[in-house]
């Protein structure tokens, strides 16, 4: 292995340490890959305050949370809204019809 090599395959290994490590910076890619766990306070307190810090001095990463965290928000005020009785019996009526005629619904 020559020289170049060498000091590469350390560097990959020390970066690899790090990233084990509690209390180590974490990375872009590693907040993303756990981004809904941090949103969702799924992480141990380490983990967590890593992830806060690089959140708070990474432009990517904080736009990608607020992004999830707007989408959430929209799911969840079109989750409340109720569906027009109107529609329920149309959609109810339909089914009726399928199940009559011998047509199967999909499970």
């Amino acid at each position: 292995m020559t020289d170049e090599n060498a000091h590469l395959v350390d560097r990959a290994e020390e970066a690899l340490r790090r990233r084990a490590r509690p209390g180590s910076v974490c990375s872009c890619e590693e907040l993303l890959d756990h981004l809904f766990e941090f949103l969702d306070s799924e992480l141990d307190e380490d983990q967590y305050a890593r992830f806060r810090a690089h959140a708070a001095e990474c432009p990517t990463c904080t736009e990608a949370a607020d992004a999830e965290q707007h989408i959430r928000a929209l799911v969840r005020r079109s989750c409340a809204e109720v569906a027009p009785s109107s529609l329920r019996v149309r959609v109810q009526s339909q089914l009726t019809v399928l199940r009559v005629n011998g047509i199967r619904t999909a499970d």
